[in-house]
């Protein structure tokens, strides 16, 4: 871990994704969970009681009369009644779980996290949990936790000490009601309490993460390279299609007309076809050993080949292969063409 000082790419931490490897809190989904059950509770316990209560007389009224039929009916309503009492409570936990896991994580399936894997089985990995710094964050949370609800509920008694006994003194229900709303202010105190050690262990969480995903200086190299490729293997693929260029180039030179030369640092091969371009076009150009190269080749494409340093400067600098001229150099173009057909004419009369 010392050398690897570098923070994660946003490669790595999507490869890290696909493999299950996300950082979420547990006690951020847990807190969240437990202070959408006290709330539900809270508005939910009375119709909860109340339902309850009417199921209680039901249940007794059949005692006398119990047959296999009646007792099937029974355990069906018992059922249904016990889905809609419980229901609502049971939805929360799972709504807010899945919400708080998506807000941490997103949408993610993967399998790799179940694959077997043989360093969960190692002695010396499972020392490493066992005795490493995540054992002594969670003992430390778990610890808090017993002292956080152990002072709540101390101070809970402490504030109606003089209360208790007045309990006597009240019925079953006032004493019911008497005690629900302690354990509810409990339950709210120990919640948010909860939501206090979920936002510590968040932060904590995502400074785990972002230090287990460190890379080292030779593995960000190795990332480039699989993701830009290797530096050599471009250069060389690189090569071999400046090679291919080239090679093509040379080959259209057998098309051209005239090939205007520097002489010895610039060559410039063009051509003049109404029936592929309105204007002349660049067929094949060159610098220093491309320039002498096309010279050669013009001697033995028996291609016309002129001197004019200013033209094939301007040629070389303004003009790409297979683009037509400038209109400002029209004129000594034109004049450099006029002169190759005259010879050419020359030529074939004399032939």
């Amino acid at each position: 871990m010392s050398e690897k000082k570098h923070a994660a790419t946003p490669k790595r931490k999507e490869d890290a994704r696909k493999k299950g490897q996300v950082f979420k809190s547990q006690e951020a989904i847990s807190a969240f969970m437990l202070l959408g059950l006290v709330a539900i509770l809270k508005y939910w316990l009375p119709n909860m009681l109340q339902r309850m209560e009417q199921l209680f007389p039901y249940v007794l009224g059949l005692s006398s009369e119990w047959t296999e039929r009646s007792v099937s009916s029974l355990m069906l309503n018992i059922l249904w009644q016990g889905i809609q009492i419980m229901g609502p409570i049971f939805a929360t936990g799972l709504m807010v779980a899945l919400l708080a896991n998506y807000i941490q994580v997103g949408i993610l399936f993967t399998g790799e996290s179940m694959k077997p894997q043989l360093s969960r089985i190692s002695l010396i990995s499972g020392a490493k949990r066992m005795f490493g710094v995540k054992a002594w964050v969670e003992l430390a949370k778990s610890l808090t936790k017993v002292i956080l609800i152990g002072y709540f509920l101390y101070a809970s008694v402490r504030d109606r000490l003089q209360l208790y006994p007045a309990l006597q003194q009240l019925d079953v229900g006032q004493g019911a009601i008497f005690l629900g709303q302690a354990l509810m202010e409990l339950a709210w105190k120990i919640s948010i309490s909860f939501l206090g050690i979920a936002a510590l262990d968040y932060l904590y969480q995502r400074w785990d993460y972002e230090k287990n995903l460190r890379m080292s200086h030779e593995e960000l190299k190795q990332e480039y390279k699989q993701t830009e490729g290797n530096p050599e293997l471009k250069s060389e693929i690189k090569k071999r299609q400046r090679a291919m260029a080239m090679s093509r180039m040379m080959q259209d030179m057998k098309k051209a007309d005239v090939v205007v030369t520097n002489p010895t640092h610039f060559a410039v091969a063009l051509r003049y076809d109404l029936k592929e371009q309105k204007a002349p076009y660049v067929v094949a150009k060159g610098q220093d050993q491309v320039a002498l190269r096309m010279r050669e080749l013009a001697k033995e494409y028996d291609l016309v080949i002129m001197e004019n340093k200013p033209l094939a400067r301007a040629l070389y600098a303004q003009v790409e292969i297979g683009q037509g001229i400038p209109a400002d150099l029209y004129k000594a173009v034109a004049e450099v063409l006029a002169f190759v057909y005259r010879l050419k004419k020359r030529k074939s009369s004399t032939g």
